[in-house]
């Protein structure tokens, strides 16, 4: 859209042109040429260039003088009476104002040259500082977009990195886990081998104990019996049989660790004839001491019951 012309070039055209006709004017009235002298030219000053001011020459020093003689004063003259100024001719006027209707239109043209350059010249920079700014800002998003992608990329790459070591960790993890699960399940085969191994070592050691029990028992009961013969053979020897074939009782007989009698031996089941239990424990008194049995521990024989018939006591 073109722009609206201003009203100030003319404006300032009709101000110059009314100043150059004033200024001709004054002029005019106060150097008149004489009559038949070269016709006057309009100097038309306005919009030319000013003339450049002259340079200022020092000024010389000055050399003293002696003192001049004094001047008689002059006599006064009487000034002359000023003459007015003849009037300017129509054609003059007319002159003076053709040629300040030329200067003005000159004047009004340079200006509105002047200020389609300076449109022109305001476009251009316009022009150039949109392009700058386009370009500008065309840099300023490339350099944005090029550190969001640098930015994007290194957040991408650490959390890739992140990633990568979160795996790496919980892989290790599982690994040790794994270690760990491993060494448990070894540890609990070892223990339950070791404890299978001595509960059958346990079982076996008891079961070689109740064997070696059971067989020590059985020695014991064989000592047992064969020391309770003995005692039988030694009572036989001093054992009257002067009573019934069918009577026999029962006795214990306590004994010190060298086979003497402790206190006396005692009935504890009766034949229910008391001489012949009585009979019986003045035999068991006449034959004692009795020898230590070989091979059978003091708590075995320590007490002895022992069951005597009339039968095989008199069988000796």
């Amino acid at each position: 859209m073109k722009k609206r012309k201003s009203a100030w070039p003319l404006v300032l055209a009709i101000a110059l042109n009314g100043a150059i006709l004033l200024a001709l004017f004054w002029s005019y009235h106060i150097n008149v040429p004489e009559a038949g002298g070269t016709p006057m030219q309009a100097q038309l000053s306005s919009g030319m260039p000013a003339a450049p001011a002259p340079q200022p020459v020092p000024k010389p020093v000055p050399v003293p003088q002696p003192a001049p003689a004094p001047v008689p004063k002059p006599t006064p003259v009487p000034k002359p009476k000023p003459v007015a100024p003849p009037q300017p001719s129509a054609a003059q006027i007319a002159a003076e104002k053709a040629a300040q209707q030329k200067a003005a239109e000159q004047k009004a043209a340079q200006i509105t040259a002047e200020k389609h350059a300076a449109e022109k010249q305001a476009e251009k920079l316009a022009a150039q500082r949109a392009a700058d700014k386009a370009a500008a800002e065309k840099a300023a998003a490339q350099k944005a977009a090029t550190q969001k992608a640098a930015a994007e990329k290194a957040a991408a790459e650490k959390q890739a990195a992140q990633k990568a070591a979160a795996a790496q960790r919980a892989a290790e993890l599982k690994r040790q886990l794994a270690r760990q699960q491993a060494k448990a399940a070894e540890a609990a085969r070892a223990k339950a081998l070791q404890q299978q191994m001595e509960a059958g070592a346990k079982l076996r050691a008891e079961a070689n104990m109740a064997a070696a029990r059971a067989q020590q028992a059985a020695e014991n009961q064989r000592l047992s019996v064969i020391f309770g013969s003995e005692i039988a053979e030694r009572v036989k020897r001093h054992w009257q049989p002067v009573f019934a074939p069918n009577l026999h009782c029962r006795v214990s007989i306590e004994l010190s660790p060298q086979g003497q009698l402790e206190g006396q031996p005692t009935v504890t089941q009766s034949s229910g004839n008391a001489q012949f239990d009585a009979a019986v424990i003045a035999a068991i008194e006449a034959a004692a001491p009795f020898p230590p049995p070989i091979g059978l521990s003091y708590s075995e024989f320590k007490v002895v019951n022992i069951v005597f018939s009339a039968k095989e006591l008199s069988n000796g």
